[in-house]
């Protein structure tokens, strides 16, 4: 009895009689190009890559947070690192209620008056040459002792400073006994002029001095008294307009 050898079929041809797709694709023509070793060299590089990247994603995945943070995106790992406003470290509030406070007086300050470098750099303690004469206002301390003995007629001694402290004292006759200019001290003539922070004085001699009230020690006669006024004092007080 004679057997049929069995003829194997190429591997190209499957039971169904298609070619499966496997030797399709090795019987493509840009496979053909290639040779048998360089075929197996691509295939260790892949395998080399895809064991490269998992080493990679195992090592960390092992660590829990740096998982978590791979997981959830690059964009998210770097949040940590923006600074958000919620946590912005607040100022002391006394220190800045003290700093709003000193603005705003600052603010009302400049709003009432100029400070002394100011007066000088826009020249408002220069008095016209033609002013500079004691004569033209020996009428205005006249007035000034009349109004000032109006005014005190029934005040006591003891009111009398305090009384003084508020009243307008243009025309009065002052001498500067304190100043911390050393040069103005034992100024004395008619006060012509008052500023918050100063007082504008006509000497006998001619001469126009600008003295500032911080720190000075001023006297004025009124009738038969003589009163000394502090210049600190003087610098908070009602002006009168």
């Amino acid at each position: 009895m004679s057997t049929t050898p069995v003829v194997p079929l190429p591997s190209y041809l499957s039971f169904s009689g298609h070619p499966s797709s496997q030797d399709v694709e090795l019987n493509n023509p840009a496979y053909l190009q290639l040779s048998h070793s360089v075929d197996k060299n691509l295939l260790k590089i892949t395998t080399e890559i895809t064991g490269t990247v998992n080493d990679i994603l195992h090592d960390l995945l092992q660590h829990g947070d740096s998982a978590q943070k791979y997981m959830q995106g690059s964009k998210n790992v770097k949040v940590d690192n923006w600074i958000l406003l919620d946590n912005v470290v607040q100022k002391s509030s006394i220190a800045t209620g003290a700093r709003n406070r000193a603005l705003q007086r600052q603010s009302k300050r400049s709003k009432r008056h100029m400070s002394i470098k100011q007066h000088k750099k826009f020249g408002s303690f220069d008095l016209p040459q033609e002013f500079h004469n004691y004569d033209i206002f020996k009428p205005m301390h006249d007035k000034w002792k009349d109004y000032v003995t109006k005014l005190l007629k029934n005040i006591g001694k003891n009111q009398l400073s305090q009384c003084l402290l508020n009243a307008d004292l243009h025309g009065a006759l002052i001498l500067v006994v304190q100043c911390k200019i050393a040069g103005l001290s034992g100024v004395r003539g008619i006060m012509i002029r008052e500023t918050v922070e100063t007082f504008g004085i006509i000497t006998e001699d001619n001469k126009f001095q600008v003295v500032p009230k911080k720190l000075s020690v001023f006297m004025l006669q009124v009738d038969c008294w003589k009163v000394t006024l502090l210049g600190d004092k003087l610098s908070s007080r009602n002006m009168i307009t």
